[in-house]
């Protein structure tokens, strides 16, 4: 769905680490992760646009999450050999504190925690080479994963820093 957008010149929003960045522990809070993602890179390289990040801090003010314990979860189902509910896969299982239940187990709806978020739209990234050869280019693609990692993690370190 994204190539015919920004084909068309939309702006697409895409949240690489998925579940298990929303899900990662509080004690990870202040780390950029995507866990290997790279589908938004080889995306941009393929339709030649920019990346613009956006980093946010004060979110995971908003529920503690203590730990996923997804791996754990999806074998236990499997020995009993049980799908999981509605067969459903969520990726991330985890045991959070949060309203109105407590402690809690799976993404079940929660309501917030009040908290301040802090939001900061960082500059553009141009990749020097685009198109489909540098999107099948696996060492490029790699390279370029990490130059957003960085450069995302360096605008929210400074964020942080501005907020605290």
């Amino acid at each position: 769905m994204a190539i015919p957008a920004l084909r068309r010149g939309a702006c697409v929003l895409v949240y690489p680490g998925g579940g298990q960045e929303v899900f990662r522990p509080y004690w990870e809070r202040d780390q950029v992760k995507f866990y290997g993602r790279q589908g938004f890179i080889k995306l941009a390289l393929r339709e030649n646009v920019p990346i613009i990040p956006i980093v946010s801090w004060g979110a995971h003010e908003t529920l503690f999450v203590l730990a996923d314990i997804y791996e754990p979860m999806k074998a236990f189902l499997e020995t009993l050999n049980l799908p999981w509910l509605f067969n459903l896969d969520p990726e991330v299982f985890p045991i959070y504190l949060g309203l109105p239940w407590g402690i809690c187990f799976g993404p079940l709806l929660n309501f917030p925690l009040p908290a301040k978020i802090h939001l900061r739209i960082c500059p553009p990234i141009v990749f020097e080479r685009c198109g489909r050869d540098a999107a099948q280019d696996s060492n490029y693609v790699e390279q370029c994963y990490h130059t957003v990692l960085q450069q995302m993690q360096g605008n929210l370190n400074q964020l942080i820093a501005e907020s605290s």
